[in-house]
């Protein structure tokens, strides 16, 4: 029977006999320290880039063709069904859940043109740029894309599934992407001042 809890103060003893392959107390903070901020860093970064790209789409000039924004919807919509599907949620209540029907479709119409704008935006500085491809950038934009699975395995997975263009592709962005925020002016408001 359960009395009462106890807490284990946590000391290289306790350690030693409960997670023996950690090293001690100074070992474990500093594991848990760079899983934060390794985590935290890769947010950032993430943000960091999402706001160049949408920088660099306010500057977008033309058109989307019909057909363009028809298979990007259509690729979105099954995305969201098949997260549905996985969540044991329906189509109807997630459409409810995000103002009806209008407000949906509105909300997803800017989203989709946001995603071709900033992709179109992005190969535009990749071709500019004369940016090329190695492995590394490959490898780099499938960690980006899952962190969970080994860069190298992921590629594999999608060169199998007949979808290396779209890896090429993401690896194009992805890279085009990182130049930009490599090149950008960044202002950091109510930053600390720095030495």
């Amino acid at each position: 029977e359960l009395q009462h809890e106890v807490k284990p103060e946590i000391t290289d003893e306790w350690l030693k006999k409960n997670m023996p392959m950690v090293g001690g107390l100074d070992a474990l903070r500093s594991d848990i320290r760079r899983d934060i901020e390794g985590a935290t860093r890769a947010q950032y970064d993430a943000f960091i880039r999402q706001l160049a790209a949408a920088e660099a789409a306010k500057r977008f000039e033309g058109k989307i063709d019909d057909e363009v924004y028809e298979s990007a919807r259509a690729n979105m919509i099954d995305t969201i069904r098949h997260q549905l599907q996985q969540e044991n949620k329906t189509w109807e209540s997630f459409v409810e859940e995000n103002g009806g029907e209008q407000q949906f479709s509105m909300m997803l119409m800017l989203q989709i043109r946001e995603m071709l704008v900033q992709g179109f935006a992005l190969d535009a500085i990749f071709r500019h740029e004369n940016l090329t491809l190695s492995d590394d950038d490959i490898e780099a934009a499938c960690l980006a894309m899952n962190p969970q699975i080994p860069p190298k395995t992921l590629r594999e997975q999608m060169t199998k599934a007949g979808q290396g263009f779209a890896l090429r592709e993401t690896a194009e962005r992805y890279k085009a992407n990182n130049w930009l925020v490599e090149h950008a002016d960044i202002t950091y408001q109510d930053a600390p001042a720095q030495a």
